[in-house]
């Protein structure tokens, strides 16, 4: 089996470290707390699969996953996001390739293109820090793809808990069967094999 990169480094626009930044100057905490904020229940949907993307949103509270979904409505999680990360892209598309939606009542700070220009004008850092947070996200994503391409759907499972414990703790057998490109009834039975195996060994 084809060894997959190490670990990724920490997102240093993403989690603790951006909200360190942010308190590094009361001025910039103080203006991030008026940036508006937009709340969803559970399951509300963010963003259309095909409605313009302008927007980037971070994951104040609450878990959000985009999705493909095909003509006959199936889905296909592209991603999840919990809180303290990005969601979104700074430049926008003029459809977006997923729907978003909330897997949990979420709250989201919410900038579209005017207020993410104001952003990177007040604080001449914040291009540099999305951009490696962006650049981190790509490499996520090759790292994925490289899973999808190179390994069996139980060793993407084995390695989607190795990696995401907490998050695969608040996600449904169903949410994370379709992030694995596999069913629930295959995910059921590789959950059953590595259960007999572990209980065997």
């Amino acid at each position: 089996m084809t060894a997959l990169p190490p670990e990724l480094p920490p997102c240093p626009s993403c989690g603790p470290a951006f909200l360190a930044w942010l308190q590094r100057d009361a001025a910039l905490a103080q203006r991030w707390q008026t940036l508006p904020r937009r709340r969803l229940d559970r399951q509300q949907i963010l963003l259309e699969q095909g409605q313009p993307l302008h927007t980037l949103w971070w994951v104040e509270q609450g878990l959000l996953r985009a999705s493909f979904v095909d003509a006959e409505g199936r889905e296909r999680n592209q991603g999840f996001f919990p809180e303290l990360q990005w969601l979104g892209l700074p430049g926008g598309l003029p459809a977006s390739p997923w729907q978003l939606q909330a897997l949990e009542p979420s709250r989201l700070v919410e900038l579209d293109a005017t207020q993410l220009l104001r952003l990177q004008q007040a604080w001449p850092e914040a291009s540099a820090l999305l951009m490696q947070g962006l650049s981190l996200g790509l490499a996520r994503q090759t790292a994925r793809e490289q899973q999808l391409l190179l390994q069996d759907a139980a060793s993407r499972y084995q390695q989607f808990l190795a990696e995401h414990a907490a998050l695969a703790a608040r996600l449904s057998l169903r949410q994370i069967a379709a992030y694995l490109g596999i069913t629930d009834v295959a995910l059921s039975r590789i959950r059953r094999r590595l259960r007999q195996r572990d209980g065997a060994a």
